[in-house]
């Protein structure tokens, strides 16, 4: 007897602890999200605020949030997306990624660093390096990372880049 008692107290229990709890939006919409200052947009914490902040002398729009160019900076993170991020700061341009392992390639890692030096949309304003390690007995050690995987990651942001901004200016 005392034994159903405590069970039925404890359910009782459990079942009043739950009717407290609040349930998460498991799909949040964007009046949930945060809005203040955010480390893509600028001040107002919102993207599409951020891009389409300003307007150019030639009716062109001008992206005044970002100290780098917006489209290199967003082409860089979309190139990169797959690999773990370690850093990204668009105030200094520099996008950080931590060590990436290939699944078809599991002796070796790759990381890349992405860096934006201005705001001018320009080739001479990105630099891309990559390092790369080989796993010998069981100790990660750098080896010497192919060069031309660095160009063609640039020449794939730079292409992406173009992309995104013939798109933003298509839709002025």
């Amino acid at each position: 007897m005392k034994k159903q008692i405590l069970l039925s107290v404890l359910a009782v229990n459990l079942v009043a602890c739950g009717a407290n709890v609040e349930r998460a939006d498991v799909n949040p919409t964007p009046h949930d999200t945060y809005q203040g200052e955010g480390l893509f947009s600028g001040k107002s914490g919102n993207l599409l605020q951020a891009l389409n902040e300003g307007k150019g002398s030639e009716g062109g729009s001008v992206v005044t949030a970002l100290p780098v160019n917006v489209y290199l900076w967003h082409a860089s993170l979309d190139a990169i997306s797959f690999m773990p991020l370690a850093s990204a700061n668009s105030t200094d341009g520099v996008v950080i990624t931590d060590w990436y392992t290939n699944p078809n390639k599991p002796t070796e890692r790759v990381k890349v660093n992405v860096y934006i030096k201005g705001k001018t949309f320009s080739a001479q304003n990105l630099k891309v390096s990559v390092f790369k390690q080989a796993k010998r007995g069981g100790e990660w050690v750098d080896v010497a990372a192919d060069t031309t995987t660095a160009t063609q990651l640039e020449e794939t942001i730079l292409t992406n880049a173009r992309a995104l901004k013939i798109k933003a200016q298509a839709i002025q």
